[in-house]
């Protein structure tokens, strides 16, 4: 069973290295941690862009709950946004609007990920911090004062208990293991189990990511009420 009670509006029930680093981490700091869930993805991405020009460093993160389709991309960020990677309806106003982003990129399929952990020089990142989605493999063992992020749907609240979504799931290096859950056929197998494990940890990374404040957004009905009412 994973959960993510809620300390001073920070999830706490974590992975135990990833939790003394986080409250080390925190320890040098005096101002209270900011938790907050938005309705949209714009609502994010306007909060993190405020925090930005006040002097913040910021992130967009999300687990592997989107495939990397622009991997091969010479030139990602000029695709349409149907195209991209993170193309994400939403509604305001009472309009339906896209919402889109790439995953980090990594030029000439390498493995060099420097350009968007520390915004290089020249990089695109370096003109907009906000610019690409970052994974847990990406950002694990670096902080930002504040990230943002996408909860989708890959992991879901469901009648008092996570379950992950197979089909959303594209994490490369865990296939297999998605594969025996399926095959499984009942979520409290052992396959089950170690998939939901693993799911779990993804988001663990991420939401220690952030010194002073986590912004969420989440669509999913469910898994946002309840996530908010963990931080009450």
């Amino acid at each position: 069973m994973i959960d993510f009670p809620t300390e001073r509006g920070q999830p706490t029930a974590l992975a135990a290295e990833e939790t003394s680093l986080y409250r080390a981490r925190r320890r040098t700091l005096t101002t209270p941690f900011e938790f907050r869930i938005f309705d949209t993805p714009a609502d994010l991405e306007r909060a993190l862009r405020d925090r930005a020009h006040e002097g913040e460093s910021v992130r967009l993160l999300s687990s592997y709950s989107r495939e990397w389709k622009t991997a091969t991309s010479a030139s990602p960020h000029d695709l349409p946004p149907s195209m991209q990677d993170f193309s994400e309806q939403y509604l305001e106003n009472g309009e339906t609007r896209c919402w889109s982003r790439v995953w980090n990129f990594v030029p000439r399929g390498g493995k060099d990920y420097t350009a968007f952990i520390r915004a290089a020089p020249g990089s695109r990142m370096a003109d907009d911090p906000l610019c690409e989605v970052g994974c847990p493999y990406a950002v694990r063992g670096f902080d930002y004062d504040y990230v943002g992020i996408l909860w989708l749907d890959d992991l879901v609240w469901r009648n008092g208990k996570w379950h992950v979504n197979h089909d959303v799931v594209h994490e490369s290096g865990i296939m297999a293991a998605v594969g025996r859950a399926r095959a499984e056929g009942h979520e409290s197998g052992p396959d089950s189990q170690a998939l939901l494990e693993r799911v779990g940890q993804a988001y663990r990374i991420l939401l220690t990511r952030p010194l002073k404040g986590a912004y969420l957004w989440v669509p999913d009905d469910e898994t946002r009420r309840y996530i908010r009412s963990s931080l009450t």
